[in-house]
């Protein structure tokens, strides 16, 4: 009975074999089923240059941002610069009526000469030791006073000239001609325009890719066609626990003054540039449970090929860093009906013709 439950199947194969015009031959039959040919399009492994990058958003700033402050008191007697002027490290911004502080100036170097001639008579005065040495002293300290009070009033009008500290623009002006100003009163507000600083964040998982001096991309809303480009300056030392990211800092060009502080920035940091990356087309991968591959078909047969992927570029292709050779044809097509070892016939080819590479 056992015997008959196995050979039921294998009589009934043969008999529908048979109904088909020829005799049943199991072994023969399984090699014509394991031979079928899946068609498909292939394409080259192609030589392109890539470019690794991390994107991070951005506010552009002033390289230097200084608010200048009256150092002396007094009325606004000129202004020379307004908002948007561009001005240079020492150019004078504003005068400061100075006419008190001469007048000052001139009764203090009366005293001064006073003080310094009674000094010198006094020398000769305490040689002949007509006068104590004590009131020579005296003359001393009162020609020191006199000398100091002078050199002050000399400085406190020069500083009645207001001068800029840094080259840049005025972003700015608190003051106008007439006003009262006091020490600490402030005057303007100058940017440095060029460089600026592009300050973002950006996770912390790619902090390890970053070095100080590595390119950066710039694009602005303001000129949406145009990159603009600078290098990494800074990078915190420490990861922000609110938010998992790293801070950021990137001096970025600005000789013809196009970008302005304020302005919101997408940009990117250069890790890594490849100028003969190899390159296949994204349907030639499959991923899945974390592993990529491919099939490359080579003498009409598909072999799998574990790769590992890198960055996306131009046209839909994407950077292969480990698992392909610059010679070699990828499937594109039939993906989903191909093992290792599956006979294939190759329909077309997407930039080559079969059993070709660029």
């Amino acid at each position: 009975m056992k015997w008959k439950v196995l050979c039921a199947p294998l009589a009934i194969a043969a008999a529908l074999w048979s109904g088909c015009g020829r005799p049943f031959d199991p072994e023969a039959d399984a090699a014509e089923v394991e031979a079928v040919v899946v068609p498909v399009t292939v394409a080259p492994v192609v030589v392109r240059p890539s470019i690794r990058a991390v994107n991070f958003v951005g506010t552009l700033h002033g390289n230097q941002d200084v608010t200048l402050s009256s150092q002396v008191e007094g009325q606004m007697k000129l202004l020379n610069a307004d908002l948007g002027d561009h001005v240079t490290e020492g150019q004078v911004l504003a005068q400061i009526a100075e006419d008190q502080l001469r007048a000052r100036l001139q009764e203090t170097e009366a005293m001064l000469a006073k003080a310094q001639t009674d000094e010198a008579r006094g020398r000769q005065l305490v040689a002949n030791k007509v006068i104590s040495p004590q009131e020579y002293e005296s003359m001393k300290t009162q020609a020191a006073v006199a000398r100091a009070q002078t050199e002050t009033l000399r400085v406190t009008i020069r500083h009645t000239r207001v001068e800029s500290p840094i080259t840049g623009a005025i972003a700015k002006r608190f003051v106008s001609v007439g006003e009262y100003v006091h020490a600490g009163s402030q005057l303007f507000t100058i940017v440095a325009e060029d460089p600026l600083k592009l300050r973002g964040d950006i996770p912390e998982r790619f902090a390890h890719e970053l070095e100080i001096g590595q390119s950066v991309q710039v694009h602005v809303d303001a000129f949406p066609d145009r990159l603009f480009t600078g290098r990494l300056a800074r990078i915190s030392p420490a990861s922000n626990p609110e938010n998992r990211s790293v801070a950021i800092e990137a001096l970025v060009d600005n000789t013809d003054r196009a970008l302005k502080p304020g302005f919101f920035a997408s940009a990117a940091v250069i890790t890594r540039a490849d100028d003969r990356a190899l390159m296949v087309p994204q349907e030639a991968l499959i991923t899945f449970a974390g592993v990529t591959k491919l099939f490359v078909i080579k003498d009409g047969v598909a072999h799998e090929r574990k790769v590992r992927a890198g960055t996306r570029g131009s046209a839909g292709m994407v950077e292969i860093t480990e698992g392909l050779e610059v010679d070699e044809l990828v499937a594109t097509s039939g993906l989903t009906k191909l093992e290792n070892g599956s006979p294939v016939a190759v329909k077309a080819a997407a930039g080559a013709t079969p059993g070709s590479a660029s």
